[in-house]
């Protein structure tokens, strides 16, 4: 196999393409506020999810012996 750079007759190139992606503001706020969003309901569910775990669990966690 031969090496490009030693043949004659031939090049070698490099070509780099950079592509700049822009957000603006508008839509980043409407992001920010659809994540913030998820993350109070995912809060609130865990929340109500533990609330239920306790009331559930009172009378084993807790035995009237122990009062």
């Amino acid at each position: 196999m031969s090496d490009q750079r030693n043949t004659p007759g031939t090049t070698s190139e490099t070509i780099t393409v950079t592509k700049t992606v822009t957000t603006s503001d508008a839509e980043l706020a409407e992001r920010l506020v659809a994540d913030a969003t998820k993350a109070q309901v995912q809060h609130e569910q865990d929340d109500a999810r533990a609330d239920d775990w306790g009331q559930a669990s009172f009378p084993a966690s807790d035995p009237p012996q122990n009062y």
